[in-house]
């Protein structure tokens, strides 16, 4: 069995789905099948019990998701710093985050369309805000306002 740490929780391990292979400089690496299908069921399983969610776990679901720490702690109604201390063993996740996560990665990774439209959406309208630049300018009255483009 294969200790796989590259989701960033220390309790999973692979029966198989992967091969050990020497580089040419005789270093050992490991080369895994179908990361992403190999994370999307690693978050499915975590998603199922809620109850068991640290920050670790609530960080893997955020991620594989494709949630920004500010997205989440928006749909949450929380700060993105308190989502920065769930993640960090900081503090304890509260259940109401734990189970809303929880049933967003069920709904998202089973493929209900709803869902994953929403999710996708919300991300998408996050990255698009990250990108807009305002450039604002002061008129010779002293007033600020946007420039134009």
């Amino acid at each position: 069995m294969f200790q796989y740490k590259g989701c960033g929780l220390d309790n999973v391990y692979l029966a198989n789905g992967y091969e050990r292979r020497t580089t040419n400089s005789g270093m050992e690496v490991v080369h895994i099948e179908d990361m992403e299908g190999l994370h999307r069921t690693i978050a499915l399983t975590i998603a199922v019990n809620p109850l068991d969610i640290g920050g670790a776990e609530f960080r893997l679901l955020r991620k594989e998701l494709d949630m920004s720490q500010r997205v989440i702690a928006g749909v949450l109604g929380v700060q993105e710093q308190t989502v920065s201390l769930w993640e960090r063993g900081e503090q304890p996740v509260p259940q109401y985050a734990a189970v809303l996560i929880s049933a967003m990665a069920r709904e998202y990774f089973s493929g209900q369309a709803a869902m994953k439209t929403v999710i996708d959406r919300v991300c998408s309208a996050d990255r698009a805000i990250e990108k807009v630049r305002l450039l604002i300018e002061r008129t010779d009255q002293g007033a600020w306002m946007q420039k134009a483009a």
